[in-house]
């Protein structure tokens, strides 16, 4: 993986302390574990407080679709040049079992990259590696205009 320093655009520079972290990242606990953007992948984690349970103590299930969706964005954007980002158009979740607070990980990749729209797939897992939650995702290429 390339240093932080080295690559510039919005993912990088957040990781460098260039920008500050997203307040969504933020509020999940995003942390990058590893990226590599020239095989579009990426492992993230995240720290799902008790203020993410509904009321029979699991994580409620749009937590985990934004942790989701905060993962296998990242895989496409830390491969980006910094003029360009890639809003997630569509977004599929399929939960597979109920996850507890604590550490939940986030693995991500990069399906198919086109000009413009790319596909995504990822999968959220927990602290004993059961997998919890599974995700597929379109996004769109961007170039950002400031």
């Amino acid at each position: 993986m390339e240093t932080e320093t080295r690559r510039r655009g919005l993912f990088w520079d957040v990781q460098a302390g260039r920008v500050p972290p997203p307040p969504a990242a933020t509020l999940l606990g995003w942390e990058l574990v590893r990226a590599d953007p020239e095989r579009g992948t990426i492992e993230v984690a995240f720290h799902a407080g008790d203020q993410f349970t509904n009321p029979v103590g699991v994580i409620q299930g749009g937590f985990l679709a934004a942790m989701l969706d905060d993962t296998l964005g990242p895989a496409l954007v830390a491969s980006l040049p910094e003029n360009q980002f890639a809003p997630t158009l569509d977004l599929h979740v399929q939960f597979l079992r109920p996850a507890r607070p604590g550490r939940l990980v986030g693995r991500g990749r990069v399906v198919q990259r086109g000009k413009e729209v790319c596909f995504l797939a990822g999968e959220l897992v927990d602290p004993e590696g059961k997998t919890v939650a599974v995700a597929t995702a379109t996004a769109r290429i961007q170039t950002v205009r400031r």
